[in-house]
């Protein structure tokens, strides 16, 4: 198994106050994650999926909104990245299922939405697929398609720098095992007759094409809401004050 590298130190949440440790089991790994929570009782939580070569922290902006808005909210380290165990394979999406209970469990809050960016995003649609009972409302940001996926294993196995910024460029990968799942994933299939979902991408996205969202926008069940971003890249849809605005809104609102 592969070593897992040391946690850094909690990001602070709203009000200076740090979020909660969290240890969150997944197929026999231990990943690691935030909690954060408002001062009175949730209102509802959100389960934050980051993606390929990302972790946690780089979405403690979300965690703190959503506790400033009275929402608990999960950060969590996907298998293979920041402090978790092992390296992501095909049963990645198992890790937003057991993140889901975890945050469930902890929390108290009476729903579960899940926002997810780029990977996290698809493993978030399979999961919601598979476990449609635990989420009521989903935002899929600039969500990736399997052959963007893949394209940055090449990369990754060919030793090249990855073509975008949020290729696969850190975190641990189990390439074999990867390119068997995503040979087999259709996202459109998954998204079909889904209801709830708010999605976020910007047109010039250059590592998942503004298309792959068109798709999946066709194929889902009312109420859903399609934000296009003129420009921004591939991560516009996560740095944008207004998506994250919508983000919370749209839950709430949906859940």
């Amino acid at each position: 198994m592969t070593k897992r590298p040391r946690e850094p130190d909690a990001t602070p949440g709203s009000g200076g106050t740090p979020p909660r440790r969290l240890t969150v089991a997944s197929d026999g790994l231990r990943l690691a994650a935030l909690l954060f929570l408002p001062a009175e009782t949730p209102r509802g939580a959100l389960l934050v999926c980051h993606g390929a070569g990302s972790r946690k922290e780089n979405h403690a902006l979300m965690g703190e909104q959503a506790a400033e808005r009275g929402l608990a909210a999960l950060l969590f380290d996907f298998r293979g990245h920041g402090a978790s165990d092992g390296d992501m394979d095909a049963g990645g999406w198992h890790d937003v299922v057991a993140a889901g209970e975890t945050l469930r469990r902890e929390s108290g809050a009476p729903w579960l939405a899940g926002p997810g960016s780029s990977m996290g995003a698809l493993l978030l649609l399979l999961a919601a697929r598979a476990r449609p009972a635990l989420y009521s409302s989903l935002v899929l940001l600039c969500p990736a398609d399997p052959r963007s996926l893949l394209d940055g294993l090449d990369r990754l196995d060919q030793g090249l720098e990855p073509s975008s910024s949020d290729a696969p460029s850190e975190g641990r990968f189990d390439s074999a095992s990867l390119r068997r799942f995503l040979e087999t994933v259709d996202p459109v299939a998954a998204a079909h007759g889904l209801p709830r979902v708010l999605l976020a991408h910007a047109r010039d996205d250059a590592a998942v094409p503004f298309a792959h969202s068109e798709r999946l926008a066709a194929v889902l069940a009312p109420p859903t809401r399609f934000i296009a971003l003129e420009s921004g890249g591939h991560r516009a849809p996560a740095r944008s004050p207004e998506v994250a605005a919508a983000t919370i809104d749209w839950v709430l609102a949906n859940s």
